[in-house]
Formats: structure tokens, sequence, C-alpha cells
């Protein structure tokens, strides 16, 4: 265990002192080609992309790159989809819980430095009302998180509703027949106020005419005529 152990630490050594060799080659190379000691034109692809990358960090466009390295727009788009490309994060199905395990722990670290700024004796009530509301967002901006990602469940709110049209089959006449009589005994109860209140006289005659086979109706010029019986 205590071989494991030193063999992990002195790999992080080792990558930690790569990255920093490898930024401070990339420093140096620069400064190289800003006093004219180096031709950006003599870089191997390898060494221009590292330049590039390095470039991108601070903030250089493309075309002040090409400017800087003597070369086109065109070839600096290409380093820039090669550094990307390598870059580029392949499915790892625990990066979901490594995602979430960092999360929860910074989320934690934040809401504890808060208390300690809160806890400082010189500190105003008004400074800690503002602490108490940032620590409240951070634990909701982390079930917010963590929700998304699948740990902790969603309380829907989900609104069903059974709605059901059944089509009946179609009136026979002797059934129009029968309605349009229960109907005129309905109007025959009313009182003769009640009848004035409807909304719409022209609805209400309408409908009967509708229902009453002997009732007047009009042809296309508007003139009435009786139907026979």
């Amino acid at each position: 265990m205590s071989s494991e152990k030193q063999t992990s630490k002195t790999g992080e050594k080792n990558g930690s002192s790569k990255d920093q060799v490898s930024e401070s080659q990339t420093l140096t190379l620069l400064q190289d080609l800003k006093s004219g000691s180096v031709n950006p034109s003599s870089l191997c692809p390898a060494d221009r992309r590292l330049l590039v990358s390095f470039l991108i960090a601070e903030g250089q466009s493309t075309a002040e790159i090409a400017l800087l390295l003597k070369t086109s727009d065109r070839t600096i788009e290409r380093d820039r989809k090669a550094i990307r490309d390598k870059n580029a994060m392949t499915k790892d199905p625990k990066l979901v819980e490594k995602i979430a395990g960092m999360l929860y722990v910074e989320a934690g670290r934040c809401i504890q430095r808060i208390r300690k700024f809160q806890r400082d004796k010189d500190a105003s009530p008004a400074t800690k009302m503002d602490g108490e509301q940032r620590c409240f967002q951070i634990a909701s901006g982390l079930s917010e998180r963590l929700q998304s990602l699948g740990y902790l469940p969603i309380a829907t709110q989900r609104i069903e509703a059974d709605l059901r049209h059944s089509v009946a089959s179609s009136l026979s006449l002797e059934e129009i027949e029968h309605e349009a009589m229960r109907l005129r005994q309905i109007q025959e109860t009313l009182p003769d106020d009640e009848t004035k209140q409807v909304d719409s006289a022209v609805e209400a005659n309408e409908t009967v005419a509708e229902f009453e086979d002997d009732s007047p109706r009009q042809d296309n010029k508007g003139e009435n005529h009786e139907t026979t019986k």
C-alpha cells in the first residue's frame, strides 16, 4: 500500500512538473519569437500549437496569433481544431459521479467560509443577513444541480385530465320531433318576463325554427314560405 501511494504521489508530482516545464518552455519560446531570435517559420506543428494554446488562454484572436506567428488564419484555425480534438473528453460513466461529488464538496466549503465571516465580531447585521441569503442560494443551487444529474428526485406537478368524447349516433326524425315538443312545453311554462331576458332573441328564434318543422322557412332571397301539411 505504501509503495502504491508513493507511486501515485510521484506520478502527480511528475505530472505537475511536466506542466510547469512545458509552460516555462512555451514562455521562453514566445519571448524568443518576440525578440526575433527564433523564426516562426522554423517552428514544428507541436511547438506552434503549444504557442497557439497559450495565446488563446491569453485572449488573443485568430488574426492576432497568425500575425505573431507569421502564418495564415487558416493554419491557426486548424491548430485550434487540433487542440480541441486533443482536449476532447471521452464518455466516462463515472464522470457524473465525480462532478456531483466535486459540486457537493465545493458547496460545503463555500458555506463554511461564509459562516466563518459571519462569526467575525466586526461583521455587521446586514453582512450576516447577506451571508445567510448566500448560504441558502448555494444550498438551493446545489439541490438543482444534483437534481439535473439524477441524484435527487424532481417533484413535478402533473395535471392529468381524462377527456372523453362520446359521439352518439344520428337522431331519428321521431326523436327530433319529441325533443322539439319538449322544448316548446318548457317555453310555454316560462313567464313572459323570463322569456324576454333571453340573451339573443335571434338565436332563440333560430333554435325553435330548427326543431319546428311547421315553422316558416326562408329561401335565399329572404322570402317566407309556409310549409304545407
